[in-house]
């Protein structure tokens, strides 16, 4: 996978989970009713999750289809590399000797000389894999900030100001609605009505976006070397000043 085919993958994931959380926004603001705004968050979370996933296992196999050296990357890859060396290990346990156990305990003493796709096995079609992006089928702050912490990116700062309004309006409301519950969690910032659900949504779509056009300048700049990875820090501030002009512009549009 070249820099063009990732980015083609990457905008292409997102468009059509756009255009889908779109028209059903459409939908309701046509016809606004309860069942329908809860479809909305259903299908805003679901988007949130998958495209979160989707795109960190894309960024992780086009470091591996490129075949850059384990010592080469930052110090996530070679956790990362751990994972995929302790899923061998498992693998073989069934038959274990003397002789597997010295390669394997010689292979992790030597790690730094493999390339990463000789641990790595990314499966972009096998959407139930867990075995190195694990949403836990849950993704909220925490397990978000252990996704990136994993693939080399950092938790904002400006993450941190919205954490509480996406655990509760996106993920309290969707694991309600998903357990059957009729009652939905409402407060001062958010009632069952097409505004909120579209401050809910424009909240996470900038989240994702911004998340996203990271992925794509690490990749393009090659931030995940060892030898690159400082150069990223003027790139990191503007991302999240540009974040947080969109959070306020958020607040001011929906603010009556």
């Amino acid at each position: 996978m070249n820099y063009k085919q990732l980015e083609d993958l990457v905008f292409e994931d997102w468009t059509w989970r756009k255009i889908e959380i779109s028209d059903l926004i459409l939908i309701a603001e046509k016809e606004e009713n309860e069942v329908l705004l809860k479809s909305i968050i259903l299908l805003l979370y679901a988007h949130w999750e998958g495209y979160i996933k989707k795109t960190s296992k894309t960024y992780l196999k086009f470091i591996a289809d490129n075949k850059f050296n384990i010592a080469e990357l930052t110090e996530n890859f070679k956790a990362i590399s751990l994972k995929g060396l302790a899923k061998e290990v498992l693998a073989s346990s069934s038959t274990l000797t003397l002789s597997n156990e010295l390669k394997l305990t010689l292979k992790y003493s030597q790690i730094g000389n493999y390339t990463f796709d000789k641990l790595v096995k990314i499966d972009l079609d096998n959407e139930k894999d867990k075995s190195i992006i694990d949403t836990q089928d849950n993704l909220n702050s925490t397990v978000f900030k252990n996704i990136l912490e994993l693939i080399g990116l950092r938790y904002k700062k400006e993450y941190e100001t919205r954490e509480r309004f996406i655990e509760k309006q996106l993920l309290g409301n969707r694991n309600s609605i998903g357990h059957g519950s009729k009652r939905m969690l409402v407060d001062e910032e958010f009632n069952i009505e097409i505004l909120s659900i579209k401050k809910l949504r424009d909240i996470v779509i900038s989240i994702i976006e911004n998340f996203r056009d990271e992925i794509l300048e690490y990749s393009k700049s090659s931030y995940f070397l060892h030898s690159n990875f400082d150069k990223c820090k003027n790139f990191c501030e503007d991302m999240e000043t540009k974040l947080a002009s969109e959070f306020k512009e958020i607040e001011t549009r929906y603010t009556t």
